[in-house]
């Protein structure tokens, strides 16, 4: 019997399909022995620095101790009505209060103008301003927040 091309290939496939490191087929004065070889890898570099890259993340993330975030409580002040914010008397006059600024009660805070009427909105208590949420000239709606404030 001579061994063809269709039996090599069969052998080959052979070799996959059940794992073998080696088969050899001896038929009268034919033999043929088929090895596979050792898989060569070879690590990119891009994938070695991957493969390091856990470990520094985990050592940096036990070294930075555990800190307690301040919260604080904010409110809100709220437009009392429609109309346009303005945050000072006039264009080219300081504004009634910045971000970070004290308020007492009474202070003025802004103006609503509705229909050509000038309304002042004041503090109600000692407050802290957080964040101012509008720009002079826009709209607003009644019930729309005008400040953050931390009460003191």
């Amino acid at each position: 019997m001579k061994i063809d091309v269709k039996t090599i290939k069969e052998l080959s496939k052979n070799i996959e399909k059940y794992g073998l490191e080696e088969i050899t087929l001896e038929t009268g004065d034919s033999k043929v022995t088929l090895k596979r070889e050792a898989e060569k890898v070879r690590i990119p570099q891009e994938a070695q620095v991957m493969v390091e890259t856990p470990q520094i993340i985990s050592n940096t993330i036990e070294e930075i101790p555990n800190k307690e975030e301040e919260t604080i409580e904010v409110e809100s002040i709220k437009s009392p009505m429609v109309g346009t914010y303005y945050g000072a008397p006039s264009p080219d006059a300081k504004v009634f209060v910045k971000e970070g600024e004290i308020v007492e009660p009474g202070d003025t805070l802004c103006i609503v103008e509705a229909m050509k009427l000038m309304n002042e909105v004041k503090a109600e208590k000692k407050c802290k301003v957080i964040k101012k949420l509008l720009e002079d000239g826009e709209a607003v709606t009644k019930g729309l927040d005008l400040f953050l404030i931390e009460e003191l």
